[in-house]
């Protein structure tokens, strides 16, 4: 098993991405080939202890940058590390392609140059979201600002398929986000999907969730638009974030407070690694004919090794194989491509 992995793209590369290769390289048992600058690369590499590991360097000598137009980028460095990693899975000489860096340029890259699975009429960006239960996947997160129902219907499809296949959810419950758990309740383009979704028989669909429900488990697919998507994950980062640091700020502020923190402190630790996103391995650019994988800009060395396990399971579960039965069985109308993307 051979996967390519953009050792140029993230806010830590290439220092954070050779690390994570070297680690999944050893752990996974699995080829992991660097696409980038081979003297960057070969600096970072000659850090560890590599022998027996199978960690090729493949050449590109061009780097697409975190604020770069997307698709522009992707036509005007042909020779970047995003263009030639997913040219090698189009070739089949890597089973998938990761990266932490530009979203945007990874996904017109996948769109342009590795092509979507026969009868997708958009690929969408699924993200893992950690919940009471466990974790919530939710698609489209970023790929599609703008949608129509038989859009979601697919998003459905294709989440229900990872989560049983990939996350190992036997009966994944699937939900679309609204304002409001009523039926009725939502925009034309929740209204006329919540109708879709009842009728898709491969699904098991329980209606409208609000977004303050995410977090209890209540889902365990949920599917929408990749504005609203996108918005509803970055704010709960965020939130996340701001939470644990006006928390340490408080228990600093008082020595009783500190003396507590440091008695629970394994407890604390366990908290933190159930909201760390690094352990869920990014998102998954669902509707290729080969796998994508986009790990987050911020992603650390523990964050790169599992975006690189989560490829290691979707190649192992034949997961683009499944996606396209579960397609398939739709009426051809509903079927047919459309060919557009909104790259966000």
């Amino acid at each position: 098993m051979n996967i390519a992995l953009d050792a140029m793209g993230g806010d830590h590369a290439p220092e954070a991405i050779v690390a994570g290769a070297v680690e999944a390289a050893r752990i996974y048992g699995v080829t992991v080939s660097l696409v980038g600058k081979p003297d960057v690369i070969e600096a970072e590499l000659k850090k560890y202890k590599t022998k027996g590991l199978n960690l090729p360097i493949v050449p590109a000598s061009q780097v697409i940058e975190m604020d770069e137009k997307p698709a522009a980028a992707v036509r005007a460095k042909p020779d970047s590390s995003m263009v030639v990693g997913c040219k090698m899975v189009k070739r089949n000489e890597a089973q998938a392609f990761v990266s932490a860096g530009n979203t945007g340029g990874a996904l017109a890259a996948g769109i342009l140059h590795v092509g979507r699975i026969k009868g997708i009429l958009r690929p969408a960006l699924i993200g893992p979201f950690p919940t009471l239960k466990g974790v919530c996947l939710i698609l489209d997160i970023g790929a599609n600002a703008d949608v129509r129902p038989e859009h979601i219907q697919q998003f459905a499809i294709m989440g229900s398929i990872y989560a049983r296949e990939v996350i190992g959810v036997p009966e994944p419950r699937v939900r679309i986000l609204s304002n409001g758990e009523e039926a009725g309740k939502g925009n034309q383009l929740v209204i006329e999907s919540y109708k879709l979704l009842e009728q898709t028989p491969s699904i098991l669909f329980e209606g409208n969730i609000e977004s303050k429900e995410i977090p209890t488990g209540l889902a365990d697919v949920v599917v929408t638009d990749g504005f609203t998507g996108n918005i509803f994950v970055k704010t709960a980062e965020t939130t996340a974030r701001l939470m644990t640091q006006v928390i340490t700020e408080e228990i600093k502020k008082s020595p009783l407070a500190m003396l507590g923190a440091l008695l629970a402190r394994k407890s604390l630790q366990r908290v933190r690694e159930r909201m760390d996103d690094s352990h869920y391995g990014g998102a998954v650019l669902l509707g290729l004919s080969s796998l994508v994988i986009v790990a987050h800009g911020r992603s650390n060395a523990l964050a790169i090794r599992h975006a690189i396990r989560v490829a290691k399971q979707a190649i192992e579960q034949d997961i683009l194989t499944k996606i396209q039965r579960g397609i398939a069985a739709l009426e051809p109308e509903k079927a047919a491509p459309d060919g557009s993307l909104s790259i966000q």
